[in-house]
């Protein structure tokens, strides 16, 4: 399970060797992905979308970015 409010380095897939992060949101509901090219997650910010379930969010994983290296 993709853990929520963590910085990870994506090891495998389409977007290996970028950062990645997931947050859970209220408004709109679900779960937010977005990836930069640095750890603190300010450099060429990219939004990846707002996935409505965690389902959802994990399945794009899964696509994306099977194999993350959680810090």
């Amino acid at each position: 399970m993709t853990p929520l409010g963590r910085t990870g380095f994506v090891k495998e897939g389409p977007l290996a060797g970028w950062y990645i992060s997931a947050a859970e949101m209220e408004r709109p509901k679900g779960f937010l992905v977005s990836r930069a090219r640095n750890a603190e997650m300010d450099q060429t910010l990219v939004m990846d979308g707002i996935f409505p379930t965690r389902d959802a969010m994990e399945a794009f994983f899964q696509a994306q970015a099977p194999v993350v290296e959680w810090r």
